[in-house]
Formats: C-alpha cells, structure tokens, sequence
C-alpha cells in the first residue's frame, strides 16, 4: 500500500547480492500488478524472483539453488509460506519477508501472525493515509471494489484499496456499514 514495503525488500536482496551472498526472491504467483518473474515496488525498484503459489514451492527451488539469502514478497498471498521460513530458518537461511499484516477488514492474516512469532527483526512501513495523510497502518478496501466477501485477496492494489490510519479506516469502515444497512461496528454511543 505504498508504504515502502516491497522497496525495502529489494534493498535488501539488492545488498546481499552485491555482497556476493548467494540470493533468492519469490514473488507470489497470483500477485499479478507487475507480472510475477520480479519483485517490483511501486518506484520501480524491482529484483528477479521467482513466481510461487506454496510453501512447498520455495523449498524445492530452495534446494536446488542453495541461497543464502531468500526473500519473500507477498507472503500473505502464499499457501504454507510459513513452513517453508521455518524450514529454512532451520537451515540457516536468512529469510527477508514483505507482506501485509492485515486484510481490508482489520483482521490478521494467520500465517502473518505466526510470521511474526518466530520473525528476529520486525520492521513496519507505513503508508500515508489516502484521507487525512497520517501514517497508514491499515488497508481499506472501497466501496467501488467488487463486493465478493469469499474473496479476501483482491489483486489490483490503487484501483480497489487505499491505506488509512486507524481513525479513517475506522470511519471507513462504518459507512460502509451504514451504506449496506448492516448497523454500526461500534453500537449506538449511549452507555
């Protein structure tokens, strides 16, 4: 969400690389923004990779090529992504992550939290909020987005989602609610 998230990851790889340090990068298969044989942020910045859909797909190629550096964008969107950084933490393989923590409801990703259990460094980055430009922690899915509710993962970044602050996704939030008739998240306000 524009956070410099994926840019960091780049850095990263980009460091190991010149270090000489063996490296990898995947990029989830169904993160189609910019085509899935690069990780690719926003600016432009971008890093070879290789287009996953599991956990079990890394650690094949892992095996294979024998990095020393693996870095991962989109790990959210990666069934069983988690186990493939716990084996390769176990290997000695120094795993570099960017992902989304939350979903367009507020709601953490799973493998995201067990991510973060076992993760040695946590950096956020965060966006600038799309209404009042605070510092964005949350992704709001608009009202003009498809309203598939089954579909957590809606690939297609500016033309569905915006970052938000807490406050504004939160009012977000409660519109959309109104708007549908599904009442307010918070209750009425009288105690």
């Amino acid at each position: 969400m524009w956070g410099g998230k994926t840019e960091a990851l780049v850095s990263r790889l980009v460091r190991a690389r010149i270090q000489e340090i063996p490296t990898l990068a995947f990029n989830a298969v169904s993160n189609t923004r910019f085509g899935t044989r690069d990780i690719r942020a926003h600016s432009g910045a971008g890093f070879p990779a290789v287009p996953v859909g599991k956990g079990a797909d890394i650690l094949k190629t892992v095996r294979e090529e024998r990095p020393k550096v693996v870095g991962i964008d989109e790990f959210f969107m990666i069934e069983g992504a988690f186990g493939a950084v716990r084996t390769m933490n176990d290997l000695g393989i120094k795993v570099v992550v960017s992902t989304l923590d939350m979903d367009s409801e507020g709601k953490v990703w799973e493998s995201v939290g067990e991510l973060l259990g076992i993760a040695e460094e946590v950096v956020k980055c965060p966006a600038v909020c799309a209404v009042c430009k605070a510092d964005a922690y949350f992704t709001f899915r608009r009202a003009e987005a498809p309203a598939e509710r089954v579909q957590r993962v809606l690939v297609g970044a500016g033309d569905y989602y915006e970052p938000r602050c807490a406050r504004c996704f939160r009012e977000g939030q409660e519109a959309k609610r109104a708007a549908s008739g599904e009442g307010s998240l918070f209750g009425s306000g009288s105690a």
